[in-house]
């Protein structure tokens, strides 16, 4: 269990580098200096491999706090997944350290085999926090990247577990399978580090004050203004972020920090509905329009009936019915 689960969650500090400062740099310096000495813990002999191997047992709890940091853009851990992580780094190094066989190997060995397997599945459930379709698509493509490198590693070092024989000679082609599980999630890491440097997620926080817009900002703001007056983008039901960065020749996380300075708006998707219920608005009220608010909202952009009212109550503040009604019985009053 030990080695699985910490070479097969090496690549779930693959997704460390998105928090800016603080808390994912902790854990991400942390869980690679932990899957380091998981291997070299593997590779060397003696009184060395065992005080490695006390540090390297912890990087599945390591790990999952730096996964959960890359897709959480709360400033601090919540107490219990602290409270889990050190229970994963400190059983896991009891284990190492007691005596085999004995009462406290047995309860701290069982204790980390728990800890490490319940750390190994909530990595894999961490890039699913916070997934809305609103996501950019390199963002959606990273999190399906994390999930599948992270699942072929799991997979692989849980399968290399089974396949081990007796003898020597097996043990050390384990330890090297296993090493190369953890070099392999070591890259991966770096991978994930950079990009989360170009593709910070947005924070939740609403007392952090917002970045003023800039010159540029103003600038790509009208351009998205024109882009919407001039090709009606919004009438596009499957528009996506993408999309509109395509068309303008900037990067996805450009258009949507804009859409958050110059803009205003929390997302793109609320931007996006903004004129698609303005147009809905004008549509609604005025006195000759015979189109159903089915038809309105296919016209306006959207897929179906059930999201153009949401978007609707949440911008207007009622239902698209009801305002049709408000607004031609002012017409006729």
């Amino acid at each position: 269990m030990p080695s699985a689960a910490t070479s097969g969650t090496s690549i779930a500090a693959m997704g460390k580098g998105l928090r800016p400062r603080g808390r994912l740099q902790v854990h991400a310096a942390i869980a690679t200096a932990s899957f380091v000495c998981y291997i070299l813990g593997r590779l060397v002999d003696g009184g060395a491999s065992t005080a490695f191997s006390v540090i390297g047992v912890g990087a599945c709890g390591w790990a999952w706090l730096a996964t959960r940091a890359l897709f959480d853009p709360a400033e601090r851990d919540a107490r219990w997944a602290r409270v889990v992580g050190l229970v994963v780094a400190l059983s896991g190094a009891l284990s190492v350290l007691a005596p085999a066989g004995g009462l406290i190997w047995r309860v701290a060995d069982n204790t980390y085999a728990l800890s490490g397997s319940t750390a190994l599945l909530l990595t894999f459930v961490e890039p699913f926090h916070r997934y809305t379709r609103d996501l950019p698509d390199a963002e959606k493509r990273f999190r399906f990247a994390f999930v599948a490198i992270y699942a072929v590693l799991v997979a692989v070092s849980v399968m290399g577990l089974r396949a081990v024989g007796e003898g020597p000679d097996e043990a050390m082609r384990d330890d090297l399978a296993k090493s190369a599980c953890a070099v392999m999630g070591l890259a991966a890491l770096l991978a994930a580090v950079r990009f989360r440097r170009g593709h910070p997620l947005a924070t939740r926080t609403t007392t952090a004050p917002r970045r003023a817009p800039t010159e540029d900002d103003a600038r790509l703001a009208e351009r998205l203004r024109r882009l919407l007056i001039d090709e009606a983008l919004d009438s596009r039901p499957e528009l996506k972020i993408g999309d509109v960065a395509a068309r303008l020749g900037e990067p996805e996380h450009r258009i949507s920090q804009c859409i958050g300075t110059a803009l205003g708006f929390p997302n793109f998707n609320r931007w996006i509905n903004h004129h698609r219920i303005a147009r809905a608005k004008r549509m609604l009220a005025h006195p000759d329009e015979r189109r159903s608010i089915l038809e309105i909202a296919f016209a306006c952009g959207f897929a179906s009936l059930g999201p153009f009212n949401r978007a609707f109550r949440d911008e207007v503040g009622t239902t698209p019915r009801a305002y049709r009604s408000a607004a031609r019985t002012s017409v006729e009053g």
